[in-house]
């Protein structure tokens, strides 16, 4: 159950981000709801799974839109491995938590995105990039993480309800 629902998350996420959200631009960037996706599902399901919905929310963008194959891919199994490491002892109800995770990992991203496809191409305009993609687009992403983590955190908790008569311990 958890399999499907979490493929279907990922698809919906993947039609919304293509869709929906081009049409609410701000400051000439969008929301990235993948690294939103990937930063909860780590912090709610730990470092393994937050690599694996990582990997695969990343190789959907890259089969989609990427030139490269691999690029969005490793970039999220990173987010969604380093996210979910070391925060087992923390509460998924703390909502400053996915804040700066998603802050974090959406500087890293777009940091390591312009490394990867601008600065080894000779465009070495960085703080230009910084001003206009890096710096708009983590602000407009964290903001929006706060609702979206919240419906996450919704869905996995009644996933964990259906499946806790399941897991019987003793």
């Amino acid at each position: 159950m958890r399999l499907l629902i979490t493929t279907l998350t990922i698809l919906i996420n993947f039609i919304l981000q293509t869709t929906v959200f081009q049409y609410i631009e701000f400051w000439g960037v969008r929301p990235n709801a993948s690294i939103i996706l990937i930063v909860s599902f780590a912090i709610l399901r730990y470092d393994g799974e937050g690599a694996i919905i990582g990997f695969f929310t990343g190789l959907l963008q890259d089969i989609i839109f990427g030139n490269v194959i691999g690029i969005h891919a490793f970039l999220g199994m990173v987010i969604g491995y380093f996210c979910g490491k070391p925060f087992k002892d923390f509460y998924a109800e703390n909502y400053l938590l996915p804040l700066l995770l998603v802050f974090i990992s959406t500087a890293f991203y777009e940091f390591a995105y312009y490394i990867i496809v601008f600065f080894f191409r000779g465009r070495l305009e960085f703080f230009f990039y910084l001003r206009r993609i890096i710096l708009p687009s983590v602000i407009y992403t964290s903001l929006f993480s706060i609702p979206t983590y919240r419906f996450f955190y919704g869905i996995n908790k009644r996933l964990e309800r259906k499946e806790k008569p399941k897991r019987k311990l003793f």
